[in-house]
């Protein structure tokens, strides 16, 4: 499935692959949560694993983003786990959050499955 800015593909029974392209357009997260939360209850999801590897940083806006993706993805029952973080990236995550992150990470959607 295609959305505007991002790319979710089914890897495997119940898991999927969230690719954000450069492109995404976070300022529509509503509309982009529908479309994304939508599928996944089409398809009977379990875990949403989202790839991090393009972005090299994250910011406050970017946050909010993946957190209120994780937070409607957990509400049907969908795990969420950012994978590929880059080290600038997780720094930077780490200076202005407070407490732990909604979603998982791992760094390989392998790693998370043993």
């Amino acid at each position: 499935m295609s959305i505007p800015g991002l790319h979710l593909t089914q890897i495997g029974s119940g898991d999927f692959l969230l690719d954000p392209s450069r492109s995404l357009n976070i300022r529509d997260k509503d509309s982009l949560i529908d479309a994304v939360t939508a599928h996944l209850m089409q398809m009977r999801a379990v875990r949403l694993y989202y790839d991090l590897s393009d972005l090299g940083l994250i910011d406050p806006l970017y946050y909010s983003w993946l957190d209120a993706l994780a937070r409607a993805a957990h509400i049907i029952n969908v795990e969420m786990i950012c994978i590929r973080m880059q080290p600038t990236a997780a720094f930077a995550l780490a200076r202005f959050l407070d407490g732990l992150p909604v979603f998982k990470t791992a760094l390989e959607i392998q790693d998370w499955q043993k």
